[in-house]
């Protein structure tokens, strides 16, 4: 979590991005213009190194504490290689999650799952980022589908 910036590419036409909150200490999480114009700014610095083009959804999932957690798919290949068409729509108060195989990385944490021999701990909105950077390169952070699935099919500990 000590990087800036994680983009995972998933197939041709998805891929996520973590933008760590250190990375945008002048944003205002809480407005939500302020976080559409960042996403929008940073998707645009990346055009061309993941070679984007066409119409965009992007849901981000907002932490205060952690950063933005971005969910970017193709819905549409536009015929002009150079035109991208970004709809941003942004998630406050979703639940985060971080998931990891050592139970002893998150046992301070509250409100801790367990699912297919992995452990997982709600991340709350007045965490501790230092013990969030301690933590990080055990895991990874889950959010979206993701959450509503664990949600359904853990069982707590």
């Amino acid at each position: 979590m000590g990087e800036c910036m994680k983009v995972e590419i998933i197939d041709k036409s998805s891929f996520s991005i973590f933008i760590n909150r250190n990375y945008l200490k002048s944003i205002d999480f809480s407005v939500k213009e302020e976080v559409v114009a960042v996403v929008k700014d940073i998707i645009m610095k990346l055009r061309k190194r993941l070679n984007l083009h066409g119409f965009y959804k992007i849901k981000v999932f907002v932490h205060d504490k952690v950063g933005l957690f971005l969910d970017v798919v193709q819905l549409e290949d536009l015929d002009f290689s150079n035109a991208l068409d970004l709809r941003v729509l942004v998630y406050f108060n979703e639940d985060i999650f971080f998931e990891t195989e050592n139970y002893f990385v998150i046992q301070d944490f509250s409100d801790i799952r367990y699912k297919d021999n992995k452990f997982y701990c709600s991340i709350p909105k007045d965490c501790d980022v230092k013990k969030l950077y301690e933590i990080s390169e055990f895991g990874r952070f889950l959010y979206g589908e993701e959450v509503l699935s664990l949600l359904k099919n853990a069982s707590f500990l």
